[in-house]
């Protein structure tokens, strides 16, 4: 394919009409910065051949314009084709394919003007737009994927041919090569081999048949033997028969002449017969006729007199015509006031039926109003007690910082109080293995006594140790339990705070909500509900237009000094109607003194030939 000319508006970033002419270069680089239009071009060419580009549908079409059109002239194997594809926006795509019957050879000889008239292009469009697209695959035998790897490489997409699969791979070359001319011939030689075969097969059973023919050849002339003798005896015996035979003819001629006689000589008493009975039947017939027009001649006064009368009724007639011409005059003046009032009544029964609509909307909001107030009291109620369980979370928490406090304090104050407790011990048992008079501790002189007493005072000393640090020790094992338990308790709490803030948007959504119904209902207390009570006193009333009711009575005033009757005119009408048929009696009136006369002597001529052919008949 060769590309000669490309006419491209509206598409993409060309909106002004612009013509490519590619007779003029063999070989062209396109450069310009970004969005001046060079894909474009390349775009328009795929989208005029397959209808495929970077973008589809409307957004081809350039955002000033309201349609795309491109138009690409080419050349292929010695011919000349034009695709034009137009794509108006939000309606279907047009596709017109052509084919250049003469004056080709001015673009094929690099004539960069041609005049070429619409007569020399062969129109190829077929019937809907993908037959059309069919078409010119067909013609190119390529389709958009094999234009797109052989011939034209997409933008960014230079490998999509490496990236296919083998298959596709396969495929597309295939197409490029033209190797699937070598497939329809294989086809062709298959379907040829088993023609030839079929033939074989055909002549191998005619060969047989032949050959087993040929093998009772003796056995069948020795029965054609037998059949010539057969054949010599009976040639004598048709000899001898063929004489008998024409004896037999003579005397058939003999009797067919006698036959032919006699059916001569019947035929005519049978026409003799049948003309008898005609002219009869005629006779009959003109003597009804007769006494018809007799009848006829008789009411000759009745006839007269109704034709009479006729003519006055469509005098009367044609004159209701005319006052009735006057009164459809007004009648179709009285249309437009009571097209006006229709319409007014309409528009107004509209905007009635706009307002019940709204009130039974109404309605429905009251009941989601009570709905949702019920609802919104039922949230709350839960809220208030999911916050009393919080509270009650709270203290739990308090309760397992103090447990936790009090925890760490004790397995600080343990060690301390072991290591004084220890240091009592040493010196009270240092206290009561001295014998002498002073204190080991101190060097002060004691009495017994006061060692004794000294040694007591540091024992209740020690004990009150002991005591704090076996309450320590106790509350340390019991703490990890009671912390497990209040830890447990908390987290059991985990889950109420996603449900109080989905509690809480929940009830902000509602009184939203019902703020905006309660607005809906008190504009439909304050405004629709008055406008539709002013509407039904309108219609009831009927004091809407009221220019136009004035016209109304005016007309219908003009049109009370007509004096138009429409009964009397219905009367006359069908008067006239039934008295139609006196036009037709006197007519016949007319017709029957003409036809009297001739008509009597037609039926003394019948009755004459009549019994002369009665006469020949009984001969």
């Amino acid at each position: 394919m060769i590309p000669l000319k490309l006419v491209l508006s509206g598409f993409l970033s060309y909106r002004d009409p612009v013509e490519l002419d590619f007779s003029s270069f063999d070989l062209a680089c396109i450069a310009g910065p970004n969005g001046a239009g060079k894909s474009s071009l390349l775009d328009a060419i795929t989208w005029a051949l397959f209808g495929q580009a970077r973008k589809r549908d409307d957004s081809l079409i350039n955002t000033r314009c309201e349609a795309a059109e491109v138009v690409l002239t080419f050349a292929y194997e010695g011919n000349i084709y034009r695709v034009l594809r137009h794509k108006a926006r939000d309606k279907t795509t047009v596709l017109e394919f052509n084919l250049l019957q003469n004056g080709g050879e001015t673009f094929l000889e690099g004539d960069p003007d041609p005049q070429i008239s619409a007569e020399n292009w062969k129109p190829l469009t077929e019937r809907t737009l993908r037959e059309t697209e069919a078409r010119i695959q067909e013609t190119l035998r390529l389709d958009y994927e094999t234009f797109i790897n052989a011939s034209f490489f997409l933008q960014g997409k230079a490998d999509q041919f490496t990236q296919q699969r083998p298959g596709d791979r396969k495929r597309i070359l295939s197409s490029i090569l033209g190797l699937e001319i070598w497939e329809g011939y294989r086809r062709r030689a298959a379907e040829r081999r088993r023609e030839v075969e079929s033939d074989i097969a055909e002549l191998d059973g005619r060969l047989q048949e032949i050959q087993a023919e040929l093998a009772e050849e003796e056995t069948r002339t020795a029965r054609l033997e037998r059949l010539m003798s057969d054949l010599e005896g009976l040639a004598k015996t048709r000899a001898s028969q063929e004489t008998a035979l024409e004896s037999m003819k003579e005397v058939v001629a003999t009797l067919e002449q006698q036959a032919k006689w006699v059916l001569d000589k019947t035929q005519q008493s049978d026409a003799a017969a049948l003309r008898l009975l005609e002219d009869e039947n005629r006779l009959v017939e003109r003597q009804q006729e007769r006494e018809s027009f007799s009848e006829i001649l008789g009411r000759e006064a009745d006839i007269r007199n109704a034709y009479t009368a006729w003519q006055q009724v469509r005098t009367d007639l044609e004159r209701w015509e005319e006052v009735a011409s006057r009164f459809r005059d007004g009648e179709k003046r009285r249309q437009e006031p009571l097209d006006q009032i229709n319409a007014a009544r309409a528009t107004l029964n509209q905007e009635r039926q706009s307002l019940l609509d709204q009130q039974d909307q109404i309605v429905s909001v009251s009941t989601e109003i009570e709905d949702g107030a019920a609802q919104l009291e039922i949230l709350q109620v839960a809220f208030q007690e999911a916050e009393s369980q919080l509270a009650e979370r709270a203290h739990l928490q308090v309760e397992l910082q103090a447990a936790n406090q009090r925890l760490a304090e004790a397995k600080a104050e343990n060690p301390r109080l072991k290591a004084e407790m220890e240091a009592l011990k040493a010196r009270i048992d240092q206290l009561s293995s001295t014998e002498g008079a002073f204190c080991p501790l101190c060097g002060a002189p004691l009495s017994p006594e006061e060692r004794q007493k000294l040694i007591d005072e540091l024992s209740a000393q020690g004990k009150d140790l002991g005591d704090r640090y076996r309450a320590n020790k106790d509350l340390l094992d019991k703490a990890d339990q009671l912390v497990s338990d209040l830890e447990g308790q908390i987290a059991a709490f985990s889950q109420l705070d996603e449900q109080q803030r989905s509690r809480s948007q929940e009830i902000a959504q509602l009184n939203s909500r019902l703020e905006v119904l309660e607005g809906q209902r008190h504009e439909w207390k304050t405004k629709g509900a008055v406008r539709l009570e002013q509407i039904q006193e309108e219609l009831r009333q009927e004091t809407f237009a009221a220019q136009a009711r004035a016209r109304l009575a005016e007309i219908d005033a003009e049109l009370k000094t007509i004096g138009y009757d429409a009964a009397a005119h219905d009367a006359a009408r069908q008067a006239e109607t039934e008295g139609r048929a006196a036009e037709s009696d006197l007519r016949s009136l007319e017709s029957a003194k003409a036809a009297i006369a001739p008509l009597d002597r037609e039926i003394g001529n019948l009755q004459t030939r009549i019994e002369s052919q009665r006469k020949e008949v009984t001969r």
